[in-house]
């Protein structure tokens, strides 16, 4: 039988993907002004944490803001990883300049991983006449040393924040990774990384004999339902057993307790078990689903996961308070280190008030990259930005002019404005004393108190200069 469209379409993104590896890897070989970051990963009560696997991967920002991760596994290669030690210490080389992320993997990804599964696409996809390439052989691709999925790359951990140089990075939803970046043939010292365990379920496969389901990928279906009834989710995935039947099933951490019902289903087989009531942030180990069956062997043993036990990477994590974050949370700018946050404000003065209360100044763009990647960031909203016009005395006149000046001094190297009668407003342009950035493609508009714009305007840019540049006061001692 012919592969399908769907598969087919697979396969050419497989090769596309294929195709931006060797890219990057040619492009990394070649690039000598990588950078380095070093520092430590603890959890919420400051202990380190041990033989953690970590990396740092590029991160695409496009211009609606939405950042773009790299594809595991096929990306696999664009990862700078490294491990923490005794101390929960770590030092990652070869970080490319532009932004990039910090992740954490599975304690045993060594194991999982073939050493080889570049080659393993080469030789599969090289030379090949797609409209010729069957469903069976597409199987058994996905059963050789490269068959993995996303979900076997999933962490026992959640990354909460990172202090760099003193300023805490959040994650801006439970979606994003944490931006920030550093600058070709930098050093980035002392970062610190604060994790939690994940909120997950272990749970063991067996047959009604007592054999355990043992090395083979299985079909799990999950639904929580809250604990009043009202409302329910499904989610699920195809997650590997290991040598004595157990597997890790992670859960997206929830606000509140609900009742998790768990299906399996192998080959032709399905289990169902009791609801079980899990609290947010409960790592419950107690789970069994037992087959009506015989024993029945999975029709191919992939060689891609060793037949060790599963073990989580610590055996008893004790889970403070996650202290709250906002959802407006510092975004760091690889390209001149300054960071950026955006608050929601009633007055502009009131986003003065917040800046000065953050040691920041509203922002002062100073040319195009950091208006894109503003816009990239923020989006196109409506911001109260740092530039106002001043009165200021000239030389050869005594009558005051106002000019306009943004407010942390910096000097005027570029503008972004919107024509003065964009919004159709009938007030004088010469008494708009104030700018807002718009949703009009993220550029600029003159404003004052008695303009439409400036009660639309509820929200600001605060920025930080020279983040990573400037050492630490520890560092500085």
């Amino acid at each position: 039988m012919k592969c399908s469209d769907s598969k087919r379409q697979t396969l050419l993104f497989l090769m596309m993907i294929v195709a931006s590896l060797i890219s990057f890897v040619s492009s990394a070989v070649a690039q000598k002004n990588t950078g380095t970051v070093t520092g430590r990963v603890v959890d919420l009560n400051g202990n380190p944490v041990v033989g953690l696997p970590i990396f740092i991967a590029p991160l695409d920002v496009d211009g609606t803001g939405y950042m773009r991760t790299v594809i595991l596994p096929y990306e696999h290669a664009q990862l700078r990883r490294a491990r923490t030690d005794r101390e929960g210490r770590f030092s990652v080389t070869d970080v490319p300049s532009g932004p990039v992320y910090i992740g954490a993997l599975p304690n045993d990804i060594d194991k999982r991983l073939p050493e080889d599964f570049e080659k393993i696409v080469d030789e599969f996809t090289s030379g090949r006449d797609w409209g010729e390439t069957t469903a069976d052989e597409i199987e058994a691709f996905d059963s050789s040393n490269f068959g993995m999925t996303s979900e076997d790359f999933e962490p026992d951990v959640e990354i909460l924040f990172i202090r760099v140089q003193g300023l805490t990075l959040y994650p801006r939803t439970d979606y994003d990774q944490i931006a920030f970046g550093v600058k070709s043939g930098a050093l980035m010292k002392d970062v610190e990384v604060t994790v939690q365990p994940r909120m997950r379920v272990r749970a063991r496969v067996l047959f009604k004999d007592g054999t355990p389901l043992a090395n083979t990928r299985v079909g799990l279906y999950a639904r929580s339902r809250t604990i009043d009834g009202s409302g329910s989710s499904d989610s699920g995935g195809n997650l590997w057993t290991d040598t004595e039947g157990y597997f890790v099933y992670y859960i997206d951490e929830k606000d509140a307790a609900a009742f998790y019902t768990f299906s399996v289903e192998y080959q032709s087989l399905t289990v169902k078990a009791e609801p079980i009531r899990l609290d947010p942030g409960d790592r419950f180990d107690g789970l069994t689903l037992t087959f009506d069956s015989e024993p029945i062997p999975p029709k191919q043993l992939p060689e891609k996961i060793e037949t060790d036990e599963l073990e989580p990477l610590s055996p008893a994590w004790e889970i403070p308070a996650v202290p709250a974050a906002s959802h407006d949370v510092w975004v760091v700018n690889p390209e001149n280190g300054h960071a950026y946050k955006r608050v929601h404000c009633e007055t502009r003065d009131d986003a003065i008030a917040q800046a000065t209360e953050e040691k920041a100044h509203l922002v002062a763009i100073n040319d195009t990259a950091e208006q894109a990647w503003l816009e990239a960031v923020f989006g196109h909203k409506f911001y109260w930005i740092g530039l106002s016009r001043v009165p200021t005395t000239g030389a050869l006149s005594k009558r005051a002019k106002k000019w306009w000046k943004w407010d942390n001094g910096d000097p005027i190297t570029y503008a972004n404005w919107l024509p003065n009668e964009f919004f159709s407003e009938s007030l004088d342009a010469n008494k708009r004393d104030y700018a807002v950035m718009t949703l009009s493609d993220g550029k600029w508009y003159a404003v004052s108190p008695d303009s439409v714009i400036w009660d639309m305007t509820e929200m600001a840019i605060l920025e930080k200069a020279d983040v990573l540049d400037n050492p630490s006061a520890a560092e500085r001692q």
